[in-house]
């Protein structure tokens, strides 16, 4: 059984590697059902025929299986040459990531050919199986490492104008009232506290990224989702704290 692929949003640069996967998951799919077929076949007539059959289309589908694998790691690759927000070693540390996995499934894919019966296809299909769990979680670590690049981005950016806003706040302090110095402070705090919470957040998700491993795809997709779960707050919280900074800089505006 194939591992669950997530889907990512795709910008120009990665579109093609994003058609490409699409196309190889459908092919996937057909040859995994005519495989399914011709297994049913097999085990039903056991005759000579249905069993060349069941061995011609389980060799379609573990070669279709390693072909659509390699297409989501290059579509990974690609999002990973588009972000901006992961530093440089961070981002070759991933690709080293991306590179071996690419690099077991093309030697797993030179295991094919050398298939003689259904006996050596379970064989050949089980190294790959014996390595999902690695595979998987390689996957899920590079996917949020796309996400936290993401959150990078928008962070550098919020704290940009926040730095901005302080400064003119520290410059004027003293030039307004009392009452909405106050107003001011209170704002301040606010974005704070929300800038402090996201930052809690990313610490979290690159803590339990680096430690995204499972004895069982279930368990890597329990932690995987704790980690989107996190990243879905962290954006909450800076998103709020971008709201806080606007309502500082309308203040800032306006003199009592």
């Amino acid at each position: 059984m194939l591992v669950l692929l997530v889907a990512l949003p795709v910008k120009a640069s990665s579109q093609q590697a994003y058609q490409d996967y699409l196309y190889q998951l459908d092919v996937y799919r057909q040859t995994y059902t005519d495989f399914a077929v011709a297994k049913n076949e097999y085990e039903k007539f056991k005759s000579l025929t249905s069993q060349s059959a069941a061995l011609t289309k389980t060799i379609g589908m573990l070669t279709q299986r390693d072909v659509l694998l390699r297409a989501y790691l290059s579509l990974l690759n690609e999002k990973l040459n588009e972000d901006r927000g992961l530093s440089q070693t961070e981002k070759q540390l991933y690709q080293t990531v991306i590179s071996n996995e690419i690099t077991f499934l093309a030697e797993h894919a030179g295991r094919i050919p050398s298939i003689g019966s259904l006996d050596d296809a379970t064989d050949v299909s089980h190294e790959l199986e014996s390595h999902y769990n690695v595979l998987h979680a390689s996957m899920r670590r590079i996917i949020s490492g796309v996400i936290l690049g993401t959150l990078a981005i928008q962070s550098k950016q919020f704290d940009t104008i926040a730095t901005s806003a302080k400064a003119l706040v520290a410059v004027n302090r003293g030039v307004f009232t009392l009452d909405k110095q106050a107003i001011i402070d209170r704002w301040m705090l606010q974005i704070d506290n929300k800038r402090n919470l996201y930052q809690q957040k990313i610490n979290a998700i690159n803590t339990a990224n680096g430690k995204l491993t499972g004895n069982s795809i279930d368990d890597i997709d329990r932690n995987f989702t704790k980690i989107l779960k996190d990243a879905g707050e962290a954006k909450q919280y800076l998103t709020e704290a971008t709201s806080y900074l606007g309502e500082l800089v309308t203040t800032l505006k306006y003199q009592d």
